[in-house]
């Protein structure tokens, strides 16, 4: 019998102010750097009104932060967490525990001189910017109790380091191995683009990109290649130093991050699928990515998409099928190689399709240029579109459907056909006129297309996913 003495709402700790104004401060200055750049650039005028734009942005940041402190308020009562935010505009709102998707713990650098962390509950269909319940600073203890009262997605504290198998660890050298198989090599050259553009706005006529030879090019490019590289290591080392994954009961935590640890908890019921990547430079190395996404993605499963759940950066590839078991026990499938290939004439429409948007890119490049050779990338387009739709594959079993897309950058998705809520049939007119259908299984959170197939088989594939699994 609940008890009638009324619980308290509680606020915010009172560090929360500057710990939370620190980061929106930067935040702002991310967001608004081309006007600090246009202030030195431009003349006095316009550097005036830039400046009242950035004092602006300020303003409401700053203003948002301080009304974020005074006006939430929280508390776990009559079996949920319920929150209270807003001045002018009152919100209340009601977390039932049975309904969450997963518990994420931040703390960041000011979080942790402050001996705070950032409390962030999922549920089903919130974006991967924003949470439905956000508490933004509250104290390690107050963190903890309050997760043990959300029940069993929050219950669980993180293990001892005796007790994680150090095979669910990822080691340093992994973690520059994964920054070195995502190299960001368009953020370098993005980089050396506007370095340019403002050395032209400062010294008209002055700037080297004139005088520069055909060898100097190749070391501008090398450069950028390079930066994009570090750029990939260093971001990698920043989100995923110390990364490790355990098991409580029927509960996967994740965690990593060096100056900003994060902390994710997921039930396995709350899963609802798992996706491998391998990108094909992780693939050559030996590993892979495994992203674990629940209702909360609110989405299709995307492809190099940032994670928004739970993730381990790098698994090594003969370890995938033990990992993804972990999720999934009684798993009854291959996921890493027997699967069934889609119909020929999705091959023959894939390479097609391939080379006309690389005729249109070459077109543009070589009238915009005069450069003849960019119509050397048309057979390179036909073959990459050819090798990534004959590494297509899938397979459903009793329980579970298996989709594999991609060559350069590979990925496989793992469903249990239990989440399925939905599947479509779909034949478009270039389709028919190849004798092909397309099946769609909707489930909480996303889609997934199987490849296409032959029409026939399409036709049994639905009525096979119409009925109920195993």
């Amino acid at each position: 019998m609940e008890s009638d003495v009324e619980v308290p709402w509680r606020r915010l700790h009172p560090a929360s102010l500057l710990v939370n104004l620190v980061p929106t401060t930067w935040r702002t200055v991310t967001r608004v750097w081309p006007l600090l750049v246009a202030i030195v650039v431009q003349g006095s005028v316009q550097g005036a009104v830039d400046l009242g734009l950035i004092g602006l942005f300020f303003a409401v940041a700053v203003g948002r932060t301080v009304l974020h402190f005074v006006t939430v308020r929280y508390r776990f009562a009559h079996g949920r967490l319920e929150l209270q935010e807003g001045l002018l505009s009152r919100v209340e709102r009601a977390l039932d525990p049975s309904r969450i998707q997963n518990v994420a713990i931040v703390q960041n650098l000011f979080h942790r001189l402050a001996g705070l962390v950032e409390l962030r509950v999922e549920m089903a269909g919130a974006s991967g910017s924003t949470s439905d319940g956000l508490l933004s600073a509250l104290s390690v203890e107050e963190a903890e109790a309050l997760r043990v009262q959300l029940g069993r997605v929050g219950a669980h504290v993180a293990a001892p380091a005796s007790e994680v198998e150090a095979h669910d660890r990822v080691g340093a050298l992994e973690v520059i191995a994964y920054g070195v198989s995502a190299g960001r090599v368009g953020a370098a050259a993005v980089a050396i683009g506007f370095g340019l553009d403002v050395w032209n706005q400062l010294q008209p006529g002055s700037a080297p990109t004139a005088q520069l030879g055909k060898l100097a090019w190749l070391g501008l490019a090398l450069v950028g290649i390079g930066s994009g590289y570090l750029l990939s290591v260093g971001s990698a080392v920043l989100r995923w130093y110390g990364a490790r994954w355990w098991q409580t009961g029927d509960v996967l935590h994740f965690e990593a991050g060096l100056l900003t640890r994060r902390r994710m908890d997921i039930p396995l019921g709350k899963l609802q699928t798992v996706q491998v990547s391998e990108p094909i430079l992780r693939r050559w190395m030996g590993y892979a990515t495994l992203l674990f996404d629940t209702a909360a993605s609110g989405g299709p499963p995307v492809p190099g998409a940032v994670p928004t759940e739970g993730c381990v950066p790098m698994v090594a590839r003969e370890d995938v099928v033990d990992r993804v078991a972990r999720a999934f026990p009684g798993l009854d499938t291959p996921i890493d190689g027997d699967l069934l290939p889609c119909a020929p004439a999705t091959v023959r429409l894939a390479v097609f399709a391939g080379l006309l948007r690389w005729f249109a890119i070459a077109a543009v490049i070589h009238f915009a240029t005069g450069l003849a050779w960019a119509w050397a990338a048309l057979p390179v387009g036909g073959l990459l579109a050819y090798l990534d739709a004959r590494r297509q594959g899938w397979r459903v079993t009793d329980r579970f459907i298996v989709v594999r897309r991609g060559f350069l950058s590979r990925d496989t998705w793992v469903l249990p056909r239990e989440k399925v809520q939905s599947v479509r049939w779909t034949q478009g007119p270039l389709l028919r006129l190849n004798g092909l259908g397309r099946v769609t299984v909707w489930f909480p959170g996303g889609r997934l297309a199987i490849p296409d197939v032959r029409a026939g088989e399409a036709e049994a594939l639905f009525s096979t996913l119409q009925a109920r699994p195993g």
